[in-house]
Parts: structure tokens; C-alpha cells; sequence
């Protein structure tokens, strides 16, 4: 059997025929179906009668790969899209000649270390995490004899430390007012309404002033911005949200009832440069934009507002998300609450 599929993520055609002993062989990136369907006319007989060099050689892992990503992963956002693209180059540069058939646990142990001695052990995690997945599937459909991906020890050096993720309560209070004091750009702009609102970089970029309400004071978060400057639905369902703003904010955004359509017309990078030359000024810690998601959340939380609320404000698809990610502040406010506790119970 045979079949020519058209990719709409790579715009290309992939050609799959699946062999008398029911293994899958193939090839993609085929600009046109026409080419796509004379390659199948030259090749088919071979493949399926064991003379080709395609059922000879196997398929290489990567090409597996990024026919997984092309077949199962259709409903992704362009940046986790980008996310398998990047494992398929790493792939392709660290196991350029491995085979998907021939691929070992060992061979799998060894790629993660290799690859886990100039990363962070978070971001090893992410490329075992896609190739993991397409592995198993690849074990499902019978096309590997073996589940690989048992029993591996995940490697890779301590990423940036807690403390560097989020601004201390006092150089937060400061970006605030510094950024408050130079609303003169679109960078500054997108900093402070990240400070008060916790919001994503993408979800800031595709803010336009109708998704502010200024009779109820709240801001509808439902849609985000991509790394390709495509509007696209929100990260997760619960991403979708409506929150509570304060009137600092709610006055900001007055002076922009004018502006049609997007708040924000720069990119990204833009906006993290000038929060580094911002934060160099007033002399705090440098942390990437991001980090005032991290910042505000923190500072909720070290005031004493729910963890509950503090998900939903968020976006979080839910709370253990949000207590696996400030599980270091929690651990602190949960001592000061012991503390309030033996004191309590301390009659004497």
C-alpha cells in the first residue's frame, strides 16, 4: 500500500509505502504532488519486492522524526512546532547516521550525555521528552521491536537558580516605577503591563485597547502573538481568561484609547533589550522578560494571595503546574506559616 501526503506544515508531500512484512518506508519533502508520485513510480516495485536501496538502508532516525512531527503533531502552535524543529536539528547533529530500527538504549544513554554536558539539565529534558514520544509510537506501530526510552538517566548542569528568575519585591517595585516614568515606547509599555498583569510575552503583543474594559477594570487574555508575529489562539484553553486590573494599569491604557489595532509593534528581542538596559539602570539584577511573569506571580504569593487565584491569573492549565514552578517561595511562606503556628500554640 501506498499513499502521498500532503504536509501543510512544510508546505511539502511525503510519499509512504508500507512493505510486505508491514514496515513503513518512505520520503519527504517533495515540493509537487507530481514529483512526489514519480518518485513512488520509480521506487514502489523495489520497495515492496526487498531490492531497493530505501528498504536496504532503513530509515534514519531524524527522518522518522520529522515524519512523526509532520503526521501527529498537526495541531501544535508555530513555536512548539519550532520546539520539534530545533530536537530535528539536534538530532541531525548528534546521531546524523542513526538508524530508527537499529537504534539502542545505549545509543539513546549516550546521545543525552553527550548532549547533557554543555546544556541544562531543563533543556535536555525538553529533547528527551520529543524523542521519547516518537520513539514510543514508533514502538506502537510495530516499526521498532523495542521500547528504548526505559530506565534513562536524564543529564545536563543546573540551569539558572530560582533566585535568578524572579525580582526581589524591592527591584520590582522599582522596574514598576522606572518603567511607569518612561512610557515613551512600545518596549516599556509591554514591561509594565507584564509587571502588573503576569501576562506572556505573546499574550502582551497581541493585546489591542478593546480587550480592555474599563467600566469592569479587567483584561480578556484570548489570544497570543507567536515567534513568526502570527496571531494564534492562546498556549492552553486555560490560558483563555479574563482578570482583574488595577487603576495604575487602567490609567495607563487611557492614554492608548486611541490606537487601533495592536498595542505592541515590536518584537520581542526589542523589548528584552531595553528591559536589560532598564534594569542595568536602576541597578537590579539582570533577568529575561519572562522573569516578570515570575516576578509578579511572586509577588502575589509573597502577599499573601492564593496559589489557587494566583494559577487562574496565570493560565495555568492547573495549580500543580503553578506549585511545581514556585515550589522555592512556597517552601518559605509554608515556614513562616509553622512559625505562626508554634507561636499560636505557644500559651505560656
Amino acid at each position: 500500500m501506498a499513499t502521498i501526503a500532503y504536509q501543510s506544515k512544510t508546505k511539502t508531500y511525503r510519499v509512504q509505502v508500507i512493505t510486505p512484512d508491514h514496515k513503513r518506508v518512505g520520503k519527504s519533502g517533495f515540493r509537487t504532488k507530481t514529483e512526489a508520485r514519480a518518485w513512488l513510480t520509480e521506487n514502489q516495485l523495489k520497495i515492496v519486492s526487498g531490492k531497493s536501496d530505501v528498504t536496504d538502508s532503513h530509515e534514519l532516525l531524524s527522518a522518522y522524526f520529522q515524519h512523526w512531527v509532520e503526521t501527529y503533531k498537526t495541531d501544535v502552535t508555530d513555536i512548539t512546532l519550532n520546539q520539534y524543529e530545533t530536537t530535528l536539528h539536534i538530532i541531525e547533529s548528534y546521531l546524523p547516521r542513526a538508524k530508527l530500527n537499529t537504534f539502542t538504549r545505549e545509543q539513546y544513554q549516550k546521545f543525552l550525555n553527550k548532549y547533557g554536558a554543555d546544556h541544562a539539565k531543563e533543556t535536555v529534558a525538553k529533547r528527551k521528552t520529543h524523542i521519547s514520544a516518537c520513539l514510543k509510537d514508533a514502538y506502537a506501530d510495530k516499526l521498532i521491536t523495542e521500547d528504548v526510552t526505559q530506565r534513562l538517566t536524564l543529564t545536563g548542569h543546573a540551569g539558572k537558580s530560582a533566585e535568578l528568575k524572579f525580582l526581589e519585591a524591592d527591584d520590582f517595585k522599582r522596574i514598576e516605577q522606572y518603567s511607569h516614568d518612561h512610557l515613551t515606547n512600545d518596549s516599556q509599555l509591554a514591561i509594565f503591563i507584564a509587571i502588573h498583569t503576569g501576562l506572556r510575552v505573546g499574550e502582551i503583543r497581541a493585546l489591542t485597547i478593546k480587550d480592555v474594559d474599563f467600566v469592569h477594570s479587567v483584561l480578556t487574555v484570548n489570544k497570543a502573538m507567536d515567534g513568526y508575529g502570527h496571531i494564534k489562539a492562546p498556549k492552553t484553553p486555560a490560558s483563555n481568561r479574563v482578570i482583574k486590573i488595577d487603576q495604575r494599569l487602567l490609567d495607563v491604557f487611557k492614554r492608548y484609547e486611541h490606537v487601533s489595532g495592536l498595542l505592541i509593534k515590536i518584537s520581542r528581542e526589542a523589548i528584552n533589550h531595553v528591559l536589560t538596559r532598564d534594569l542595568r539602570i536602576i541597578k537590579a539584577k539582570d533577568v529575561t522578560f519572562h522573569a516578570l511573569r515570575h516576578s509578579h506571580a511572586s509577588y502575589l504569593l509573597s502577599r499573601g494571595v492564593s496559589i489557587q487565584y494566583v494559577s487562574e491569573r496565570l493560565g495555568h492549565s492547573n495549580i500543580s503546574i503553578t506549585e511545581s514552578i514556585y515550589s522555592h517561595l512556597l517552601q518559605t511562606l509554608r515556614e513562616n506559616e509553622e512559625n505562626k503556628v508554634t507561636d499560636l500554640m505557644n500559651f505560656q
